[in-house]
C-alpha cells in the first residue's frame, strides 16, 4: 500500500471543498467508523475498494488544520485520521479531482478540511 506524505484542501467534482492526498486524490470517511476514540471498521474485502490512507511519520498539511490530523493503528501501520475519522481513498477514483465515491452506499463521503462529510452536489 502506498504511504501518503501530505494532505491538501482542494475541490473535487461533485463534492465541493474536500481534502486530497499528496497526489490530488480525494479522501473519504466512512459513517460506520468512529472519531472519538478513532476506530476503523473497514477491513478485509472492504479495503480492496476503500484503501486506507497510511502514513509513516509527519504529514504536510495545506489548507487543513494540522491539529485535526492524527493516526489510528491498523495492523502494524498508521492510518491517517482527520478530526478523528480514519481516511480512505476510493478505488474508483482514477484521476486527481475525482470524487466517484461521494455518497456511495449512503455511508462513504469525501471529507472536508474540518473533518465533516462533504455535501453531495451536482
Amino acid at each position: 500500500m502506498a504511504v501518503t506524505t501530505g494532505v491538501t484542501a482542494g475541490v473535487a467534482r461533485g463534492a465541493g471543498s474536500v481534502v486530497t492526498d499528496d497526489k490530488g486524490m480525494t479522501l473519504y470517511r466512512y459513517d460506520r467508523d468512529r472519531p472519538s476514540p478513532s476506530r476503523w471498521t473497514c477491513a478485509g474485502a472492504c479495503t480492496k475498494t476503500w484503501i486506507p490512507v497510511l502514513v509513516e511519520d509527519s504529514v504536510q498539511a495545506t489548507g487543513v488544520e494540522k491539529s485535526l490530523l492524527g493516526t489510528v493503528h491498523r495492523k502494524g501501520m498508521k492510518q491517517l485520521t482527520l478530526a478523528g475519522w480514519p481516511l480512505y481513498r476510493y478505488v474508483g477514483d482514477t484521476k486527481a479531482g475525482e470524487a466517484n465515491g461521494q455518497g456511495r452506499e449512503q455511508e462513504w463521503y469525501a471529507v472536508t478540511p474540518s473533518g465533516r462529510k462533504a455535501a453531495v452536489t451536482g
